[in-house]
């Protein structure tokens, strides 16, 4: 397993590693916020379904929205009894790859396993169409696994995730350089993340678990800086076209016009 500086630095100092990872706060967040809009409960009414005990409140719900606490499996599965398929989110493999502790090789391979086939000899991601109105229901079919470009097109939750994925795996081979590039990646898959529903009010969130994992590689942080506010317009920018047979032309060079990058890499003079 690889370790971050920060991990390095607490064992060193003979300290504990923080319990608490701002990937499980996104995932809890991301969770209630799937019951609130799919369930069309208010959020008095969610407190009152789950936090009464005894005749007493428990607070959890309050504790969840403030990101003080993150929800446990358990718990998740008792609500799902309440609210049917609501831990289908909380159990979305992007928690799990963007959780800032190291991960082996064996437990990437089984957290993707499930949207991985292989066609034509050819390990290829096969996710369900993205759903977002800037690719107008066109399907997009398998992809080769380190396909990032069209993994970016996509535009949606999965395209993101399989670009983590990569990114992770490069992190436990000790490969640098793949890092860098895959995490460059990420910055440009974001938005498409944060544009979904559930990801919208949390995108900061989301953002900053992303850097987490960016930090985890020294030559990534030497290299490359996300641009906040770049990222931000892209995700709340009235129309976001990552398909790119879908964006307008450039009228000089009929070329179809590029999104902005949201990094910048380091230059050396």
């Amino acid at each position: 397993m690889r370790y971050s500086i920060k991990e390095r630095l607490h064992h060193l100092m003979k300290k504990r590693t923080p319990s608490k990872n701002e990937a499980e706060i996104l995932r809890t967040k991301v969770w209630l916020e799937n019951i609130l809009q799919t369930h069309g409960v208010e959020r008095k009414e969610l407190s009152r379904l789950i936090d009464m005990k005894g005749g007493e409140s428990t607070r959890t719900v309050s504790r969840w929205f403030k990101g003080t606490h993150a929800a446990k499996q358990k718990q998740v599965n008792e609500i799902a009894k309440i609210f049917e398929g609501s831990e289908l989110t909380y159990e979305l493999p992007v928690f799990r790859l963007l959780m800032n502790k190291p991960i082996r090789k064996a437990e990437l391979t089984k957290i993707v396993t499930p949207y991985i086939s292989k066609i034509a000899g050819l390990q290829c991601w096969v996710f369900p169409d993205p759903c977002h109105p800037e690719n107008k229901d066109l399907p997009f079919p398998p992809c080769f696994i380190y396909d990032t470009e069209t993994l970016i097109e996509r535009g949606d939750i999965f395209g993101f995730t399989a670009i983590i994925y990569l990114v992770r795996l490069a992190e436990t081979e000790r490969n640098a350089l793949h890092h860098m590039q895959y995490i460059q990646c990420a910055y440009r898959a974001l938005p498409g993340l944060c544009r979904h529903p559930l990801f919208a009010k949390y995108w900061e969130v989301s953002l900053n678990c992303l850097k987490s994992i960016h930090y985890r590689e020294m030559t990534s942080i030497l290299l490359v800086r996300p641009i906040d506010s770049i990222i931000e317009k892209q995700i709340f920018s009235p129309e976001h076209i990552t398909r790119r047979l879908l964006r307008p032309r450039d009228p000089e060079t009929h070329r179809f016009t590029e999104l902005e990058t949201p990094y910048e890499l380091a230059e050396f003079q």
